[in-house]
This record gives C-alpha cells, sequence and structure tokens, in this order.
C-alpha cells in the first residue's frame, strides 16, 4: 500500500496503512494540472492552477406534465485540478487514488526520493490506472439512415498518438507498470486493452511482454520535465536496476543515463536490438520543445528526445529500437565499462579491393541465363521462381556456402542487375567474392542456401569502412531456435580505435551455419 493516499469524498490525504480496501492510481501529463514553471534559482517546478479545468454535465432528458418529455440544457463549471480529479473517481466509484501532487510532499526531498523509488510498485499494486488523455473523444454525432431515430457515435483517435500523455516519460513507466488501465478522454472513455486494438499500441495490451528493446522503442521518443527523471521513470520499469540507481537530482546527468544504460545492457543485450527509422519517421514528425532536429535518412526532419544526451552507439541512440518479437540472445561473453561495451566473440569481416569485380557488366555476363519454368506445377506462392545463389569458399569456413542473392520469377532486368550488385557489395565487406560464380536453385530442389540482408542498419555500408558480423551474438527465436528462420547479428563499424554498433543483419539460415567458423574469438570495443 502506498504511505498516502487521496479520499475522494472529502479530497482528504489519508495514510495507506489506515485503507483496508484497494486503491487507484492517477496517471496524467502534469502541465494538464496547471501551468508548470521552474524556479530559476532552486531548479525546482511548480505548478500554478487558475481553476480553469471544465466540466460539462450533459443535459437530462425528463418527463413533462401531464404528458411528453423535455430535455434540460447542458450545464457546466469550472475547477482546479483536484476538483476534476474528484469528479472523474465519482463517476467510476473510485473511492481513493493514489495523485502526486498530493500524495507527495513535494517539498520534502527526502520523502519525494523514498517515492520515487517505489512508484513501480504504487502503480502495479494498484487496481487500476486512471489516465487523463484529453485528445481522445468522440466525433460529432452521423444521423443513422436506416434507423432515423438512432444516432451513431464515432471514437476520435487521431491525435491519441501525438497526446502529451502518450509523449512523457513517466506516463510510460506507469502505463507498462499497471495491470489495468481506464483511458478517460475529454468525452469518453475506453479500457486499455479495447484502446490496444483501435490504434494498434502494444503499450495497452495487458498481455504486454516486454524487453529491454521493446521498452526502449517508446522511450526515446519521451521527454521529461527534468532530465533525470528519464532515468528514474525508466529504472522502475527493471527494478532489479532501481536498486543500484541514487535518487539524486544534482547528480550528473550525463553520467547518471551512462550508468543506467550500462545496467540495462548488462541485464539484457537486446539493448543491440535496433534499426534505421521507420516508424520515428512519423511520430517524430513534430517538433518538441527539448529534442533535437536532424535530417533522417529519407531527408524529412525529425525530432529524437533521446538524442539530447551524449549515449554511446550500443544504446541504439542513432537507430530506433525494434519490438523483440520472442528475439533473444543467450550471449554472455560481454561487460560494459563506461561508455564501452566489450564483446568478446568471433567476427566474420573481408577486406577486399571491390571496384575490379563489381562492375554491372560483369555481372551481367557472369550469371547463367534465366531457367526455363515449368508452368504446370502448382506453387503456394503463385508463379514458381528460382533464387540466384553465389558459391562462396572462404578460408575462415571449412566448407563451401550458398548464399541467395535474391528469387525471381522472369528474365532479369537493368534494375534486377543493379540489386544483385549492391547486394553483391554488402556482401563482400564480410565475403570473398572475387570469383564470382552464380548458380540458379529451383524452389522446388532440396538445396541448403542462406540470404543476408543489411536493409535495417542506421548507416548504409561504405566501400572504403571496415565491418564486422558478431556471429556469436546470436538473436533467434526463442520458442524454436532450431528450425530454419530469421536469425539476427550485430553489425559493427571500425571507428579509430574502436568499433560503432550501426544495428542488425537478419539472417535467413539453420543454426549450424556457424558451426565451421574457425576464427578464434577476439574482444571487440564497441562505444
Amino acid at each position: 500500500m502506498p504511505s498516502y493516499l487521496v479520499c475522494i469524498s472529502d479530497m482528504r490525504v489519508v495514510k495507506g496503512a489506515e485503507v483496508d480496501e484497494g486503491y487507484c492510481a492517477l496517471s496524467y501529463s502534469w502541465n494538464q494540472s496547471g501551468e508548470v514553471l521552474i524556479n530559476q534559482s532552486t531548479g525546482k517546478s511548480y505548478r500554478i492552477d487558475q481553476g480553469m479545468h471544465k466540466i460539462i454535465f450533459s443535459g437530462k432528458t425528463v418527463q413533462k406534465k401531464p404528458r411528453g418529455r423535455k430535455r434540460t440544457t447542458d450545464r457546466s463549471k469550472f475547477v482546479k485540478f483536484e476538483g476534476l480529479i474528484q469528479e472523474i473517481c465519482k463517476d467510476f466509484n473510485i473511492k481513493y487514488i493514489w495523485y502526486d501532487q498530493m500524495c507527495i510532499d513535494q517539498e520534502n526531498e527526502k520523502e519525494k526520493h523514498r517515492e520515487i523509488r517505489q512508484m513501480h510498485k504504487i502503480y502495479s499494486n494498484a487496481h487500476c490506472t486512471v489516465a487523463l488523455v484529453p485528445e481522445l473523444g468522440t466525433l460529432p454525432y452521423k444521423v443513422n439512415r436506416r434507423h432515423a431515430r438512432r444516432r451513431c457515435v464515432d471514437v476520435d483517435l487521431s491525435n491519441v498518438d501525438t497526446s502529451q500523455w502518450m509523449r512523457r516519460m513517466w506516463t510510460l513507466e506507469e502505463t507498462i507498470m499497471s495491470s489495468k488501465i481506464l483511458v478517460v478522454g475529454r468525452n469518453t472513455h475506453s479500457w486499455g486493452d479495447k484502446l490496444a486494438y483501435l490504434i494498434s499500441s502494444v503499450l495497452f495490451d495487458e498481455k504486454f511482454d516486454y524487453d529491454v528493446s521493446d521498452v526502449l522503442f517508446y522511450a526515446h521518443t519521451r521527454t521529461s520535465t527534468k532530465k533525470h527523471d528519464h532515468v528514474f521513470a525508466l529504472a522502475n520499469i527493471f527494478p532489479d536496476i532501481m536498486k543500484d540507481i541514487e535518487i539524486n537530482y544534482k547528480q550528473d546527468v550525463q553520467e547518471l543515463m551512462i550508468k543506467f544504460y550500462g545496467l540495462l545492457a548488462k541485464k539484457n543485450l537486446s539493448i543491440l536490438w535496433f534499426k534505421n527509422y521507420r516508424i520515428y519517421n512519423t511520430i517524430c514528425a513534430k517538433p518538441l520543445n527539448d529534442s533535437i532536429k536532424f535530417n533522417s535518412i529519407g531527408g524529412t526532419e525529425i525530432y529524437i528526445p533521446i538524442r539530447n544526451f551524449n549515449l554511446p552507439s550500443w544504446t541504439g541512440v542513432y537507430g530506433e529500437p525494434r519490438y523483440s518479437q520472442g528475439r533473444k540472445t543467450s550471449f554472455e561473453n560481454y561487460n560494459v565499462s563506461g561508455r564501452i561495451l566489450k564483446i568478446t566473440s568471433r567476427g566474420l569481416t573481408y577486406e577486399q579491393d571491390r571496384t575490379e569485380f563489381l562492375e554491372i557488366q560483369r555481372i551481367k555476363d557472369l550469371i547463367p541465363p534465366f531457367p526455363q519454368q515449368d508452368w504446370d506445377i502448382e506453387y503456394c506462392y503463385g508463379r514458381p521462381y528460382s533464387k540466384l545463389v553465389i558459391r562462396v569458399r572462404s578460408p575462415v569456413f571449412t566448407e563451401e556456402k550458398l548464399i541467395m542473392l535474391e528469387s525471381f520469377d522472369s528474365e532479369l532486368n537493368d534494375r534486377n542487375y543493379e540489386d544483385i550488385m549492391e547486394t553483391l557489395r554488402n556482401l563482400s565487406h564480410f565475403w570473398p567474392i572475387e570469383n564470382l560464380y552464380f548458380q540458379w536453385v529451383s524452389v522446388d530442389e532440396k538445396v541448403s542456401t542462406s540470404s543476408f540482408y543489411f536493409y535495417d542498419l542506421t548507416e548504409p555500408l561504405q566501400d572504403s569502412a571496415q565491418y564486422v558480423l558478431l556471429t556469436e551474438v546470436l538473436f533467434e527465436s526463442s520458442e524454436n531456435p532450431t528450425i530454419e528462420s530469421t536469425k539476427s547479428c550485430p553489425v559493427i563499424k571500425r571507428d579509430g580505435n574502436y568499433y560503432k554498433a550501426i544495428g542488425m543483419c537478419d539472417m535467413f539460415t539453420d543454426s549450424n551455419f556457424f558451426d565451421d567458423f574457425t576464427l578464434e574469438e577476439e574482444t571487440f570495443e564497441i562505444h
């Protein structure tokens, strides 16, 4: 039970130990409660509430004597934020609620720090969390043409994703740690699991089984009034990390961030599970006051709040964390020291001059004619196709490998040849392909092939740079790792005396692909 709760009947603060029934918790953005200002001399935030929160009481249809009915007009009143909370709680029959501005003495630093450390307990033990999202509402009434007396109401979700509530760090922690969410909008409400289906967000899903990369996907687009709260909120999502974090707003925030991400990496190496900007290009397109502007890969200006901090590449600061989708790694031969992530693993790399053999005319001359297809055979994917593969013999493997470049269902055109050359250029950073030997493999042939994809890297591979594929840091599905499926390995780029993490290489291969890899392990220092 929290230290204090608010009794809704008279909005009195009571000790949690004196309450013998359940409670709810409130989740909201502080600027919803009034004007939030910062004291320039103390650095503390404070709130000015002008009592401009509007409550509208809908009119009612009443009987009119001697017969007939009459609709009374809507009425409204303006209240302070506490009055708004009281009215909402009464509407949902909530007797006790935990609300930070009343349940924590904001002037008592010791109490505030103590309560921050147990935020995860407050929200996880609550019967449900009431989230205030005024951007959630309903669209104007529409008359149902089939039933003229009926009116249809559509929920307006257009601004929910970009709402202040969805932009704040603490509301992320509150959402993830809550067992159930009741989202209250300006004139409607919804249970979180219903809203999860409508806006395609797993955050509201009660069965959200999150990993480190899942949490960072949301966290890296969020802000906090105080930069230290970025860590304090995130650490509450991982309580085993929280015990190693000092709650102190006077400590160096940059050092605090490095320490937290180091603890996160020690907990779970899925911190490396990131890609180039995709979804961020949409959800971060609108500027935030405390974020950094830069040009994305597509040239669109986007704003990523996490880039306010000077973090090393392995934190995913230059990319977009990916949904884990059940993919994990059992790799443990690594450690973190300050800004450096040291990984001891076998690494696949190869240096060669690409200008001599990567010429499009030479590629065209070496690729055999497209094979004739048997159109009488039925295929589950429609048209029959063949895979174009290249035979590769590497000095660091004992066996020859067949690597698929692409699959085709018709004669190759100029665009196809360009794509093939680009794939070869990427592969040449890891495989010796000076002696190009192409081969067509039919879809129904029982031939084992593997493929490597570099589409999700945070930057394109450059001819002049050296890259390493960390083959032992293998991410795969934890449900069935033995079957041929998508697996992923981190790609790192040589950067002076260190390396830079630039995302993942996705592979379609079996788990035994690297069994005949003969290279010795070495330690890669990633900054």
